[in-house]
């Protein structure tokens, strides 16, 4: 295809790019000098973006060389533009041609730069990094890679979930471990007829007396609601913001408050549907 192409070219509109009637050996001469600076130019643009990129915190070292070769192949494009004149070449054309490649390649690359920006957003702002353990897009695990294209998680479960750095970046994050703690709940439904003060300070010394259980801030009982089957507390408690511990906490919290309601005869309730067969009871006084 490239072949055809190139014999349908027509010479004479090539003649008309390339007029080298008025061309110098000292044109020659710039010609060759602009594009050792170019050469030289883009060296240096390379080592200057690694070097102020390297200066960013934590920035992933492939976008790095990504972007400063970049930096490189901008400067020596331009030095060859700015070459061509010198020796008779028409670079109205070949800028034109420069922009079209560039447009055709921003828009068929549009996917991999959103997430390419996305990526360094993330990661010059902090919001989490390897090794913390965070909650977006429905997922919910531990980083294990911030790239330039998206976020690695390793899920409870242990599988690796790839999400893209644009979804992550205009979706929800909760980071579980920026802070060292973190509160859980757990409701408890004893059944009508219990006492709500002496259930409140069962409830509430077995929670704060279960290992993991931070004192600080301290565990707390609400009466969430009456429900149709029980009187449903609300058991608040703080512990490690690790998710494991979580959960080990919670089950933890849930032995204890069953021992403890066994120990002090509360009732934990359960669904519970009253049938009467012919005529209704009489309703009360």
């Amino acid at each position: 295809m490239f072949l055809a192409v190139v014999q349908q070219i027509d010479p004479r509109g090539v003649e008309e790019l390339i007029d080298t009637t008025n061309v110098t050996g000292w044109d020659y001469l710039w010609a060759a000098l602009t594009m050792l600076a170019g050469f030289l130019g883009a060296r240096l643009a390379r080592e200057a973006t690694k070097r102020g990129l390297s200066a960013v915190h934590e920035l992933p070292e492939n976008l790095i060389n990504l972007s400063s070769k970049l930096a490189g192949w901008a400067v020596l494009t331009l030095a060859i533009v700015l070459a061509l004149p010198f020796i008779g070449v028409d670079t109205g054309p070949v800028v034109i041609v420069v922009l079209f490649l560039a447009a055709v390649t921003v828009l068929s690359g549009r996917v991999l730069l959103e997430n390419f920006g996305a990526g360094v957003i993330l990661q010059s702002e902090s919001t989490f990094r390897p090794g913390d353990q965070i909650e977006t897009n429905d997922c919910i695990g531990r980083v294990v890679e911030v790239s330039s294209r998206a976020v690695k998680i390793e899920s409870i479960d242990g599988r690796l979930i790839v999400i893209p750095n644009s979804s992550v970046l205009t979706g929800s994050v909760i980071n579980l471990t920026a802070q060292n703690k973190r509160r859980s709940e757990l409701v408890v439904g004893l059944e009508y007829g219990t006492d709500l003060e002496t259930a409140h300070e069962v409830l509430l010394a077995a929670a704060r007396d279960t290992v993991g259980v931070y004192s600080d801030p301290p565990a707390r009982v609400f009466v969430a609601t009456f429900g149709e089957s029980s009187i449903d507390f609300l058991v608040w408690y703080w512990h490690d913001s690790d998710i494991v511990s979580g959960y080990e906490v919670t089950d933890a919290v849930a032995r204890s408050i069953d021992s403890a309601c066994r120990k002090h005869a509360l009732t934990i309730a359960f669904p519970q549907r009253k049938l009467w067969w012919g005529e209704p009871p009489p309703p009360g006084p």
